[in-house]
């Protein structure tokens, strides 16, 4: 059959996403690899390529929890390889094949690129890793996928949720539809897919054996934790804020609480600014700190909070900050609160941890897995019902019986990569 039969087989099969033609064309792909690659010629060839996928952030750097892993996790690669690997950044476009991303390398280095991006030469045993979230590319680019398999390369993906399918009231129509046709093309391509998270691993088995069926679900799904390199000895914050204001209880008898993320409804900044407002209207001191940039969907409550009546006073949004301010307010802070009503990780809780950073979550399976006893949860759905738990947390943060995050196991991005690396490693 001919390559581009083959890529028009695909494409329906991924396009309808039946179980039976996703199926049949994942069995497709898995005869098109390479007859000759052997153990032997791949052991002729040691230094092989990680072809690391960079094609979103590349282009542009929003700075959202998903670019902040993939920028971490690849300058950790790239300083520390997996054995007989070199380590090279990879990007494309919908329209353009998959080129060497030297000049993005380049400027995570800080130098002028001398030359422009080339296309890619693979050989027998390189390994593609999807780490950017390239959810409208990856379905464009089958052609480039099917040719590199023809060619020996195994290729692997990092799933960091499936909120798009599972949550999708959070999601335009185009973001699912994009979102479904990247995760059924990598239901037929891949040779294995990474989560963030065994919770979302879970899910993902779930979905691949709805879609491809137990029998046809041959897909190695493996999973790892995300990690955090906050700075601890960073000096109070005493910049940015409003003047006079300090957010540092040791300086004032009021508590300060903090959130973390980019602003969306999810995150559940809606649901504890309606609490915050009960306990500001009887009396509380408490400060609410919200760091991060303003998402999609949030118009009302970013009116809201620039229109309250404790703005500047009580209330404190920080559209963005630099890890070491981020570090800063870690240290200046009481406890953080971690109001999402899904994750795929929850890299704020580790951030605290590393800080020994009180933490008040909601109770869903993700922050349970990474944060386990160290953290208290709540499982309120109004202002109403949060408020009296924010209230005693608040009363045990001021005689320190609240739980600490000190003792939860978290990585270093280092520690994280070395986890990715076992698993392609195995993948090898």
């Amino acid at each position: 059959m001919s390559n581009q039969l083959q890529l028009a087989l695909l494409r329906l099969a991924i396009i309808l996403g039946s179980q039976r033609l996703l199926a049949v064309a994942r069995n497709l792909v898995l005869g098109h690899r390479s007859k000759a690659a052997t153990f032997e010629r791949i052991a002729q060839n040691p230094q092989r390529q990680l072809l690391v996928d960079v094609s979103v952030i590349a282009s542009h750097d929003a700075g959202t929890g998903i670019q902040r892993a993939v920028r971490s996790l690849l300058v950790r690669l790239i300083a520390a390889p997996p054995d007989g690997f070199e380590v090279r950044p990879v990007r494309a476009t919908r329209r353009r094949t998959y080129e060497y991303a030297d000049a993005y390398l380049c400027s995570l280095r800080g130098v002028k690129p001398l030359v422009a991006d080339q296309c890619i030469r693979v050989t027998e045993g390189d390994i593609f890793l999807g780490l950017d979230l390239a959810g409208r590319i990856i379905p464009r680019r089958q052609s480039d996928l099917l040719k590199w398999r023809g060619q020996g390369v195994r290729l692997c993906f990092v799933v960091y949720d499936l909120l798009p399918l599972t949550s999708a009231k959070w999601f335009t129509t185009v973001a699912q539809k994009s979102f479904r046709l990247w995760l059924q093309t990598l239901s037929v391509h891949a040779d294995a897919v990474f989560c963030i998270s065994r919770t979302v691993a879970e899910e993902t088995r779930t979905w691949l054996d709805d879609k491809l069926g137990t029998a046809a679900h041959n897909l190695a799904v493996r999973w790892f934790h995300l990690g955090a390199d906050l700075h601890t000895h960073a000096s109070p914050l005493q910049m940015r804020l409003p003047a006079g204001l300090s957010v540092s209880s040791q300086n004032s008898l009021r508590q300060t609480v903090m959130m973390v993320g980019t602003l969306e409804p999810r995150k559940g900044h809606t649901l504890v600014l309606d609490a915050f407002d009960i306990l500001w209207a009887n009396g509380c001191s408490a400060t609410l700190v919200i760091i991060g940039k303003m998402g999609w969907h949030v118009e009302n409550l970013v009116e809201r909070l620039r229109t309250h009546q404790q703005w500047g006073k009580h209330l404190i949004w920080q559209s963005g900050a630099t890890d070491d301010e981020l570090s800063e307010m870690y240290l200046s802070v009481d406890g953080l609160i971690v109001a999402s009503e899904a994750e795929g990780f929850g890299l704020p809780l580790i951030e605290a941890a590393s800080f020994g950073l009180p933490i008040l979550a909601r109770d869903i399976p993700v922050f349970r897995e990474v944060a386990e006893q160290h953290a208290t949860y709540f499982a309120a759905r109004s202002g109403a019902e949060l408020a009296p738990e924010i209230n005693e947390w608040l009363a045990r943060l001021a005689t320190r019986q609240a739980p600490s995050s000190e003792a939860m196991q978290r990585l270093t991005w280092s520690e994280s990569a070395e986890q990715l690396k076992h698993l392609l490693a195995d993948l090898a």
